[in-house]
């Protein structure tokens, strides 16, 4: 449970602003705690692991498989449970519905990893995205632009 008191005595509380910054302080305090989770060894084995043992049922064609279903329901079993049990350790009274709505009302102002990886729950084509580039990096096969870079000093 989010507390909103903050010494401010009634006359002076404007819900509206209360709600928007304990709702910015809540989900900032999620996002915090998941970035540990992420950078955590028993998450990229966890996750690893998982993509390792599917990897080859996926490919580019438009078409998906049935296959392709299962594998994202046992994705999300997995992988978004793990996230919950640890944010559930990390944040007292911690509800993933509660988060959930709060990471859509901000999806148009999200980026980053953090947010792909949250995304590759709710979206298919995020979480059949993010097996193709998995692939492509195990076949070798994924661009490497780090030939293309040319660092050249600049006078002024």
């Amino acid at each position: 449970m989010i507390e909103l008191n903050d010494g401010i005595g009634p006359e002076e509380l404007n819900i509206s602003n209360v709600c928007t910054d304990q709702s910015d302080k809540y989900f900032a305090q999620v996002i915090g705690c998941i970035e540990g989770i992420i950078i955590d060894e028993e998450f990229i084995n966890l996750r690893n692991k998982f993509m390792d043992k599917y990897w080859r049922e996926f490919d580019t064609d438009e078409e998906n498989k049935l296959v392709y279903m299962d594998i994202f329901k046992n994705y999300i079993t997995t992988v978004e449970a793990f996230i919950e049990e640890r944010l559930s350790k990390c944040i007292r009274g911690f509800d993933m519905d509660v988060f959930e709505f709060e990471l859509e009302k901000r999806k148009n102002e999200l980026d980053g990893e953090i947010f792909e990886i949250l995304t590759t729950f709710s979206d298919f084509r995020a979480f059949k995205s993010m097996f193709l580039d998995y692939k492509a990096m195990k076949e070798g096969t994924a661009l490497d632009f780090s030939r293309e870079v040319s660092i050249t000093k600049y006078y002024l």
